[in-house]
């Protein structure tokens, strides 16, 4: 089925809730109101002229820096200088934040995308691990990563980074830290660590044959 006729089923089953359609982006995706996404998602996978029985991806989005139709420059991450202490900035985000759900169909073979938009401030989202196990996954990366919450996840905690951990690496308003546990962080690429590990092409040349115990 066509990207347009799957975004007419959706606004017949959600009526204004399913607000946008676009698709003159690299994929085709409707916007859906965040109070409704579980509804949407639950429409797109049980309703058998759509079958889309597979969460593809789950992917949080920082807008800050783009404009209300999602167009513009988008403002980039601080980092570190070169004496390695962390860039800084007076800029404060105000964009918004969101989720794209990227969903397959093996049945009928088609791929549709849906999205929801959120206040920077109001950061929370229904979960959609009761539609499809494998989001309670992406969820837990997106909350890591962007710092959008899942309502109703059973066990929404960081997925690579520790829970010690502050702040959002992905957001745009992130800013590196100077340390973390107490151990300092000066930004220095990995070969300039006195203390990184010796690869296997700076081991001397000879006998390679492991040595007996």
């Amino acid at each position: 089925m066509e990207p347009k006729a799957i975004f007419d089923l959706l606004v017949a089953h959600l009526g204004g809730e399913a607000a946008e359609y676009r698709e003159n982006d690299i994929e085709p995706w409707a916007c859906v109101s965040v109070s409704r996404i579980v509804d949407a998602c639950t429409f797109l996978r049980d309703d058998p002229r759509l079958g889309f029985d597979q969460l593809m991806c789950l992917s949080g989005i920082d807008w800050d820096g783009y404009d209300e139709s999602g167009k513009g420059k988008s403002v980039a991450i601080l980092g570190y200088q070169e004496d390695g202490t962390p860039e800084t900035s007076d800029r404060v985000a105000d964009g918004e934040l969101g989720v794209a759900y990227h969903l397959y169909s093996h049945e009928h073979d088609h791929k549709f995308t849906v999205r929801v938009r959120m206040p920077r401030e109001k950061n929370v989202v229904p979960s959609v691990g009761g539609v499809w196990s494998t989001a309670q996954w992406h969820e837990r990366e997106a909350w890591d990563l962007v710092g959008i919450r899942f309502e109703g996840h059973p066990d929404l905690r960081r997925i690579l980074l520790d829970e010690s951990w502050e702040g959002h690496p992905l957001r745009k308003d992130y800013r590196m830290p100077d340390q973390w546990a107490g151990v300092p962080l000066k930004g220095q690429p990995y070969a300039d660590n006195p203390f990184a590990t010796t690869t296997s092409t700076d081991a001397p040349a000879g006998d390679d044959t492991p040595a007996e115990d």
